[in-house]
């Protein structure tokens, strides 16, 4: 007897992918008229024969597991959208959940995940994720994609936006297009990965500058009311000439906040993400755009490839931010070419 003939063989045969022959099998997914008579043609030229059973027991792939800190902050809505739509397109459904950026809870949730047999996981990891995570993730042998944030000694694909350069990008702007000699970061967790490498960018701006520039560093929680408070106690000190916020929010709450001081337009601000919400807000604020739906997307694609056992698109995707220039940071009278040592 010759070997069975697989779901890979009718794929080949018919010219597609193994993604859309599962489709025409399953009648999931979307596929045109032509594909799918051309994946029944191969299916009956081939023989093969449809295992019912092993299908039972892959049905958890309709189900992918998406976990996040935060699910109302802005960038995470938005990487949740790119996630969600891509699964959807492809037939797939997501369960999504928070941790509230907590590593308890995290813990938590990926049992619970674990017990819904979900065929793949997208994660943002908590704060603070080490080893424990990696371990847990390694024993459930689910593909997993770690999204936006990366925990150091995870072998799994990784999609985020490169903070450094993204940190440079801010700084280097301030001090070259508006000539700052101070300059404060604000917000984001002391253990963050995105803060520490955004803060190593914008030491590299100012180590390359060559110029004298005083930096501070005031870490917050990364959302409106923390960037407020931090905005009025700013406003009660000496103002650095530019601020780079971790973060929108937060750079709307300082806006805010030395707005209702009096202080409107007496530092430049920079925030982070650009989301959609930083073009409208007065000012419209300058910003770093990292896209976070399209890193969604590219996450969920990575891991469809998995699901269908092929190899990931991705194995670490640094996207390229890129700087936003609008209202917030004042005029821009002195604008020069950028340093590029980091690109």
């Amino acid at each position: 007897m010759g070997r069975r003939v697989t779901l890979i063989d009718v794929a080949r045969h018919a010219g597609v992918s193994r993604t859309t022959a599962s489709y025409v099998i399953t009648g999931t997914g979307r596929v045109s008229t032509a594909t799918r008579e051309r994946v029944l043609a191969s299916i009956e030229t081939l023989g093969y024969v449809y295992n019912e059973g092993a299908a039972s027991l892959r049905r958890k792939g309709r189900t992918v597991g998406v976990i996040v800190p935060n699910i109302d902050r802005p960038f995470f809505g938005e990487v949740l959208i790119g996630v969600e739509s891509t699964f959807t397109d492809s037939g797939y459904m997501s369960l999504m959940v928070s941790t509230r950026d907590q590593l308890d809870q995290q813990a938590r949730l990926l049992r619970m995940l674990r017990e819904h047999q979900v065929a793949a996981l997208a994660i943002i990891p908590a704060t603070g994720s080490g080893e424990d995570l990696v371990d847990a993730i390694h024993s459930w042998e689910v593909p997993t994609v770690f999204l936006s944030r990366y925990v150091a000694g995870a072998t799994e694909p990784y999609v985020g936006s490169d903070e450094v350069r993204g940190g440079f990008l801010a700084a280097d702007h301030l001090i070259r297009a508006h000539e700052c000699r101070s300059i404060a970061y604000i917000g984001g967790p002391t253990l963050g990965v995105a803060r520490i490498d955004r803060l190593d960018g914008v030491r590299r701006a100012v180590a390359e500058s060559g110029a004298d520039v005083t930096l501070t560093d005031v870490t917050t929680e990364a959302t409106v009311a923390a960037g407020m408070r931090a905005g009025h106690e700013l406003a009660a000190g000496e103002l650095p000439d530019g601020v780079v916020c971790h973060n929108d929010s937060i750079a709307m709450g300082v806006a805010r906040a030395l707005y209702d001081e009096g202080l409107a337009g007496r530092t430049r601000i920079i925030g982070y993400d650009d989301v959609a919400a930083a073009q409208a807000s007065v000012p419209s604020l300058t910003s770093v755009a990292t896209n976070g739906r399209l890193l969604g997307e590219t996450a969920a694609r990575a891991l469809l490839a998995v699901i269908s056992g092929e190899e990931p698109t991705v194995r670490s995707n640094l996207a390229e931010p890129k700087l936003i220039v609008r209202e917030s940071c004042g005029d821009h009278p002195k604008v020069r070419k950028p340093a590029s040592s980091i690109r």
